[in-house]
């Protein structure tokens, strides 16, 4: 989903369960589009698209981490995040288990919280080619650091135009350019920037490194061009590579960001991958032997406590109680709970279908079961969708009728992409059509050799 947007006041984005997101552009309750909306507020040019992938429950990031999706707006029924309306005082909220469980990791050890809530030494001596010298730092907003190099291309030059402009519409954010090169080279690209009559940012020359050195070696960052935010008080409270922070740039300089959610939401999504290694281990331990169902449930448990809303976690116990508990009727009344828990959530009611019919281990199919999630999710997605269509032709090939498998897998691959995604669905209808699996039997396992 790519969304176009201004940032305003109604703008915020929304956890939607299962590790994902969704934008929302015009208040509490509207689902995000494509569509471009005006907003109240400043049209940041350096903020118009963001971009949130799902391919099964879990979210795919982007490297740079997750710059675009670790947002901090509270999701309805969710105590506020602090620094943000309706927030409350300065302590993080109590409602985030997960960042401070067993599983997350120490934030010490974490480059995207290196420096973040530490007070910035003072600005550094340098050559200003553009706008007045920086003697201190912003005092009624926040300061937005862009560090550039002539020397490196991609965007650099449109991160630049849209710097100079957002520091002239908003009086209460100082947006500043430090560039490393030649002066001559650098003083070319300002020349040289995009736009009908574009705006040149307030720019400093690090002629000695001082800048680079001080502030943004100290957030370990070494990739250009980069952005270092901080609060009034000087404090960093954001930093990463200029191409991945738009949205948390969209927050910062709206006066909505807060770093002690974006702490959180970093230690969560940590804690996360490493609760996911946990129950992956236990599960290995009941197939070798070592451990039993039962201990593999009490970890799912565990971590749905602390992660109630993460759908994969319950996904997770809805496996083991089909597969190596081997208790099919705990499982599908367990699995109709988590359909009335995520009654819109398509990806979950297409898991839940998905693994009723395809995991290897399942001792008894509900296959009127699985053509009831199928059915859900496809009805949520207008039929259009080659995962769920891929998913109820599996559901009618297990229930031994070809006809309607082939009819809907071709359905399938025909919105299937020239993706290792779209392999998989183009071998599945392979397998129902050359003749060498039976309807009702499973086909055999399919790696695309363009799998990553």
């Amino acid at each position: 989903m790519v969304v176009a947007w201004s940032v305003g006041e109604d703008s915020e984005a929304v956890d939607i369960g299962s590790g994902g997101y969704r934008l929302t552009t015009g208040g509490p309750g509207t689902e995000g589009s494509s569509r471009s909306t005006p907003r109240s507020g400043v049209d940041y040019r350096w903020l118009m698209a963001t971009e949130t992938r799902r391919i099964t429950s879990r979210p795919v990031f982007a490297s740079g981490l997750l710059a675009t999706v670790l947002l901090s707006t509270p999701v309805a029924g969710q105590t506020p995040i602090p620094g943000q309306p309706g927030g409350g005082g300065a302590a993080p909220p109590a409602d985030r288990p997960m960042a401070r469980s067993k599983y997350a990791p120490d934030p010490s050890t974490l480059p995207e919280l290196r420096m973040i809530g530490s007070v910035a030494p003072p600005p550094p001596p340098g050559t200003m080619i553009e706008g007045e010298p920086v003697t201190a730092w912003n005092d009624d907003g926040p300061t937005i650091l862009v560090f550039w190099s002539p020397f490196v291309g991609g965007r650099t030059a449109e991160h630049l135009a849209q710097t100079a402009s957002v520091d002239a519409q908003l009086d209460s954010v100082e947006a500043i350019s430090i560039a490393s090169g030649p002066r001559t080279r650098v003083e070319a690209v300002l020349d040289a920037l995009p736009g009908r009559e574009p705006l040149k940012p307030r720019t400093i020359l690090d002629e000695t490194g001082a800048w680079k050195r001080e502030i943004l070696d100290a957030t370990g960052q070494t990739r250009l061009p980069a952005v270092v935010a901080l609060d009034p008080e000087g404090r960093v409270i954001f930093h990463g590579p200029m191409d991945t922070s738009t949205m948390a740039l969209a927050n910062v300089a709206s006066g909505k960001w807060s770093p002690e959610a974006y702490r959180d939401n970093v230690l969560e999504y940590f804690a996360r991958q490493n609760a996911s290694v946990a129950l992956a281990e236990v599960n290995g331990r009941v197939r070798r032997g070592t451990a039993t169902p039962a201990d593999a449930i009490a970890v799912a448990d565990e971590l749905i406590a602390l992660d109630p809303r993460n759908g994969s976690r319950q996904i997770a116990k809805f496996d083991v109680l089909i597969t190596t508990a081997a208790d099919p009727e705990t499982g599908y009344a367990y699995g109709r709970e988590i359909a009335a828990r995520f009654p819109d959530n398509y990806l979950i009611l297409n898991d839940l279908a998905w693994h009723t019919v395809n995991l290897p281990d399942v001792g008894e199919r509900d296959l009127d079961f699985a053509m009831e999630m199928s059915r859900r999710a496809n009805d949520i997605q207008g039929y259009m969708d080659d995962s769920t269509l891929d998913t109820l032709a599996r559901v009618w090939w297990m229930r031994g009728d070809a006809a309607e498998a082939i009819r809907w897998q071709r359905r399938a691959v025909a919105r299937a992409l020239d993706t290792w995604h779209g392999d998989a669905t183009r071998a599945n209808l392979a397998a129902y059509t050359s003749g060498y699996v039976q309807p009702g039997q499973l086909p055999p396992p399919y790696r695309s050799d363009r799998r990553p």
